[in-house]
């Protein structure tokens, strides 16, 4: 089962811990755990439950109003003040769970909303890349394990992948080709992907070699070639 310190709360939430143990002790908005050396643990539930009592407060509720609602309350409020507000911090929320809880369901669900709603370029660069920002600093942090992050990058990538395979192009003889690749030992290929997705929607043509390619030099003279 999965447990977080009252320091993942607040990487996760970016509410502050002695604001967390105030809400808590006044509120009872938490219930942790505590080890037997007496430091507070706490559960999927309670992260849920910062994240949304987070959300409400960033956007005017008072935190008594907040804390006399229920679970269930809460969940109504988010999901009607982000409908309103057009805020994507509670999608956001739902993907930091999702990553959490290896919850495939909950990514699909989150995902094909905002994508209906704003496309694919807002779904990247509004949700996606913070993200996949935050989740860096939460990997730095020891607040999830490799597995969580690679999970939601694989799903990212998985998007990516979608939607270049979505798109037609024509290629005009005598076009400028666009060659992506990483250089060796680089591995990470998202924001590559992404730029294979923006010149693909514009129609230009585009030879993609990945990740972790041999010197340029080289790599030009194989494609040379090939061509």
């Amino acid at each position: 089962m999965t447990r977080f310190s009252i320091s993942d709360l607040e990487e996760f939430s970016g509410v502050k811990a002695h604001t967390i143990r105030v809400w808590e002790r006044r509120y009872g908005l938490l219930a942790p755990d505590r080890t037997d050396t007496n430091i507070r643990t706490y559960g999927l539930d309670e992260l849920k439950t910062i994240l949304n009592v987070a959300f409400l407060n960033r956007h005017g509720l008072k935190i008594s109003k907040i804390a006399a609602l229920s679970p269930a309350e809460r969940d109504r409020e988010v999901r009607e003040l982000a409908e309103r507000t057009g805020s994507i911090e509670g999608a956001l929320d739902n993907l930091k769970v999702a990553m959490v809880t290896y919850d495939l369901d909950l990514f699909e669900r989150t995902s094909s909303g905002y994508l209906k709603e704003h496309g694919f370029r807002d779904l990247m660069e509004r949700l996606y890349v913070p993200l996949l920002e935050h989740i860096g600093l939460l990997w730095q942090s020891n607040a999830i394990c490799p597995a969580q992050e690679h999970f939601i990058s694989n799903l990212v990538r998985q998007k990516l992948i979608a939607a270049i395979d979505g798109l037609k192009t024509v290629i005009q003889p005598g076009e400028v080709c666009n060659v992506l690749y990483l250089p060796e030992n680089e591995i990470h290929e998202l924001g590559l992907l992404y730029l294979q997705y923006l010149l693909r929607a514009k129609g230009e043509h585009v030879v993609f070699l990945g990740q972790s390619v041999m010197p340029l030099t080289a790599t030009f003279t194989v494609f040379a070639e090939v061509l």
